[in-house]
């Protein structure tokens, strides 16, 4: 506990600090900027999928997974710079995956118990699962009413946004145990690499862009 505290929870913060205005500003100031940002996360997480590729020797369910990601950040790319999709949507659907990896990570550290998947993810509680769902429901949806903002992102939405996002997370996760490691990289203190920080994006942006089209 005193360790999560301390060090641990420095690290983590100082990721979030550096990594969220990298990803939000663009978006709000600059559809083509974002281009430039999210190209240069793809390479990265291209990278190092790479090369944990590269350790494992398998390559078919990596190369599986580095089509899949291309493909999503492409999907959402081409939803910003078009405008399909309203940027309050993808602000709110972003916020609401960040909010379920953060108070998962902090709900279960605090009150520990059960894991959740223990073959899969050693860190994943069930305690950490439920505090990340009950709290990333309550702040969307508080969010929404503050800012009396009249729109369809519903509990059911955010709920969905959630499962697809855990999905994406434990996919990763046994990709890390397939390929004997415990972060995809060393880019981000606190978090690994970027595929550690963004896993739970890949599979929401693929869904999310398809169904969009």
């Amino acid at each position: 506990m005193s360790d999560f505290f301390t060090k641990e929870l420095l690290y983590r913060l100082g990721s979030v600090i550096v990594f969220v205005p990298l990803v939000i500003l663009p978006l709000i100031y600059n559809n083509y900027f974002s281009v430039i940002v999210f190209l240069f996360i793809t390479s990265i997480i291209c990278l190092e999928i790479n090369q944990m590729k590269n350790k494992n020797g398998s390559y078919l369910i990596f190369n599986l997974y580095l089509v899949f990601t291309v493909l999503s950040f492409f999907l959402f790319l081409f939803l910003l710079i078009t405008e399909k999709v309203s940027l309050l949507f993808i602000l709110a659907t972003i916020a609401t995956i960040w909010l379920f990896d953060t108070f998962s990570y902090i709900g279960g550290k605090i009150i520990g118990g059960i894991k959740l998947m223990p073959k899969i993810s050693s860190g994943k509680t069930v305690s950490g699962f439920i505090t990340g769902v009950f709290v990333t429901v309550l702040l969307i949806q508080l969010l929404f009413y503050y800012l009396e903002i009249e729109y369809k992102f519903t509990i059911y939405y955010t709920l969905f946004i959630i499962a697809l996002s855990f999905v994406g997370d434990t996919v990763v996760s046994m990709l890390k145990r397939y390929a004997s490691i415990k972060d995809s990289g060393k880019i981000m203190p606190g978090h690994g690499g970027l595929l550690d920080r963004f896993d739970s994006f890949i599979i929401v942006f693929l869904i999310f862009g398809i169904s969009s089209l």
